[in-house]
């Protein structure tokens, strides 16, 4: 048994410990005993039962249950039961040894006096609300869903308020006071148009137009529309994308059940982009713009502390990119004077597929029909992101480098060119224009067409197959070993870089199955849907990696997150030892299960395996 002296030692480093005096440690010290149990021993046996101690993890590990689902795993140095003791009720788990494990604990009389002081508030404040980070408690499944999960039928309030397109907007108005609502959907037979309070402020008040004014004058045709089954994070997003702030709601059959608005489907806070957005859109010169774009890093910690997904506020990210990118085209086509000919602004990269977090890069590309747009007004473009806050890709994959600003022939063709020789003038980095660009400005038959061009080229069988050996080269980590990461090569390190080692190889292995599945530009979890439909990947793998890079997402966001809280810049190194015990084991759980696709898939397509 471990001397006073020896315990006293171990735990004065620890929180709540480290802030003990000398005399005050030896007292804690002398009280604590300690407890060894076997691998599988139950060490708290009942979740209604209130702690009468604090545990300690010495050596080996602990896990908290919940039924058959482990809500924490706990390891050297981490501490259970003390909230239990404090707030004199049950713990809500029960804890048993996850291997051979040694606990010191404490009785209720010798932790209670250091947990009661205000230096220990802050390990409290921390340890109480750090919760599981990637698995709900079992006690949330009883509770209400989040707004954002539930499905948008069910926030239908009150069945809609219709009229025909010749109805006067007097008319429309007044019906639209009595029920109390904020639009008018109008049925035009083969679809849907609609008329919202701002519409009619607008466009008939501040316009002088007459009370007999007709709603098909003034009325947006035809409205976008979202299924009841969609949930209301996705519709949020839908309103974000289009710029609107209603939705009519369909059922199965196509049949209108009533609207939506963005108060109906979130608290203020995660209502935020939206006026951002508007803030953008006022924005009378680059300085404004800029100054709204600063409050983009606070809209981000905003959603992210409402627990909007992270795959949702990337969307976010995105759609408010593309708003900037809008306007500073606007304004430099006013200042430089409209261009000679039409042409396109795409996105690639991340931004392409809608998935950027805080601290990417932005790759951009151009096309035109008949002539190139001035040099200028592209420079122009750049340098206002650049001041909103959006670093350019370090490689120069941006539209101001010829290699990214083409005819929208010349891209056909050069499109044709990099699948029979994918490694000659940087092919596989041009191609993500044509199979990841989304357009940003402009028209989006360019991006179509070269899409077309891609997936009809002669060589593609071949090229997809090289692709697949890139994708499969992009190994995961194979774990943690303390405080380092372990990677395939048998290298470690002291920090892990989650996008490079955990989003990288999901991202490549998806873009070359969703190739194969006839999928271009999309997100990576559309792509995982196209390529399991398809066949190009099994349902066993289209799960995993699905699964998998929600996980490394929602780790890459918290992370990126907490760092914008700080006002540092975001990047995507992690120290391991910042990762909580369960995050640990998920994330090693889910390299390992990414690297057993790429050896399945590796092994069916006749690749060597590693």
């Amino acid at each position: 048994m471990a001397s006073i002296s020896e315990i006293a030692s171990y735990i004065q480093s620890l929180p709540p410990f480290d802030t003990l005096g000398e005399d005050e440690l030896a007292r804690v010290a002398s009280a604590a005993e300690s407890e060894f149990h076997p691998a599988g021993a139950a060490i708290l046996k009942s979740a209604d039962a209130t702690s009468e101690s604090a545990y300690l993890v010495r050596s080996g590990s602990v896990e908290l249950m919940a039924g058959a689902r482990v809500l924490d795993l706990l390891g050297e140095g981490e501490m259970f039961g003390f909230a239990s003791l404090l707030d004199e009720a049950p713990t809500g788990f029960v804890a048993r040894a996850a291997e051979d494990t040694l606990l010191m604990r404490f009785p209720a009389e010798a932790i209670r006096p250091v947990l009661e002081r205000p230096a220990a508030a802050r390990f409290l404040a921390r340890a109480l609300t750090r919760g599981v980070l990637l698995l709900a408690r079992e006690e949330e499944r009883s509770l209400p869903a989040p707004v954002g999960g539930r499905r948008v039928g069910d926030l239908v309030r009150a069945a809609p308020v219709v009229c025909d397109p010749e109805t006067p907007i007097q008319e429309a108005a007044r019906r639209m006071v009595d029920e109390g609502v904020t639009c008018t959907v109008v049925e035009l037979g083969d679809g849907l148009g609609i008329v919202t309070d701002r519409d009619i402020r607008t466009q008939v008040v501040a316009a002088g137009a007459g009370a007999d004014t007709p709603v098909s004058a003034v009325m947006t045709a035809p409205a976008w529309t979202v299924t009841a089954d969609r949930t209301a994070t996705e519709a949020l997003l839908e309103m974000l994308d289009h710029g609107v702030r209603h939705l009519p709601v369909l059922g199965p059959d196509r049949r209108l059940l009533g609207v939506i608005d963005d108060v109906d489907l979130m608290a203020s806070e995660r209502r935020a982009p939206f006026a951002l957005r508007a803030l953008i859109a006022r924005a009378a010169g680059e300085a404004e713009v800029a100054g709204a774009a600063a409050e983009l890093p606070g809209t981000v910690i905003a959603l992210h502390d409402a627990g909007v997904p992270a795959q949702a506020i990337s969307r976010t990210i995105s759609s408010i990119h593309d708003t900037i990118t809008r306007r500073l085209i606007e304004m430099a086509h006013a200042e430089h004077g409209p261009p000679p000919a039409a042409y396109t602004w795409l996105a690639m990269g991340s931004f392409g597929r809608r998935e950027p977090f805080p601290s990417s890069d932005v790759d951009c590309a151009l096309a035109w029909e008949a002539e190139r747009p001035p040099q200028e007004i592209v420079e122009r473009v750049l340098s206002g992101l650049e001041r909103c806050g959006f670093g350019l890709d370090r490689q120069g994959a941006v539209a101001s480098n010829s290699l990214f600003a083409r005819s929208a022939e010349d891209w056909e063709q050069a499109a044709r060119s990099w699948v029979e020789e994918p490694d000659e003038t940087r092919g596989l980095i041009l191609l993500s224009v044509v199979v990841e660009s989304d357009p940003v400005w402009g028209s989006s038959s360019i991006a179509d067409r070269l899409a077309t061009a891609f997936l009809d080229s002669p060589g593609l069988d071949a090229f997809l197959r090289r692709l697949a050996a890139a994708a499969l080269a992009e190994r995961p980590p194979t774990g943690f070993l303390r405080d380092f990461v372990l990677h395939s090569s048998g290298e470690r390190r002291g920090v892990l870089d989650i996008k490079k080692g955990g989003l990288v190889p999901i991202e490549a292995l998806v873009r070359w199955s969703g190739l194969a599945a006839g999928v271009t530009a999309a997100s990576t979890t559309s792509r995982i849907d196209a390529s399991e439909k398809a066949g190009t990947l099994s349902a066993d793998d289209a799960a995993i990696l699905r699964d998998a890079f929600g996980l490394c997402c929602a780790l890459r966001m918290e992370h990126q997150a907490a760092q914008l809280r700080k006002g540092e810049p975001p990047d995507d190194l992690i120290a391991p030892r910042d990762l909580a015990p369960l995050t640990r084991t998920a994330l090693k759980e889910a390299f390992r299960a990414v690297a057993k696709v790429q050896r399945g898939i590796a092994a069916e397509h006749g690749f060597s395996a590693r």
